[in-house]
């Protein structure tokens, strides 16, 4: 199993999610922790073939960690 650490800062703006992912696909990285995420509140999802866990400040998109797992 491959780990990785990411710190990306700009998570929130669209498409960056598919960018990391295809990123993680290309060096087949199985679990990946992700700073500076900048999503409000917490959540877990399905998106693809990854699972996305992240929690951040409930009021501002600011600081936040998240991981994102391969479903295999």
């Amino acid at each position: 199993m491959v780990l990785g650490t990411w710190n990306f800062r700009n998570l929130y703006r669209p498409g960056a999610l598919a960018k990391l992912k295809e990123e993680l696909n290309k060096y087949g990285i199985a679990m990946n922790a992700v700073q500076e995420i900048r999503w409000s509140g917490s959540e877990i999802f399905d998106s693809g073939d990854f699972i996305v866990r992240y929690s951040g400040n409930k009021e501002r998109r600011q600081f936040g960690t998240g991981f994102i797992m391969s479903k295999k």
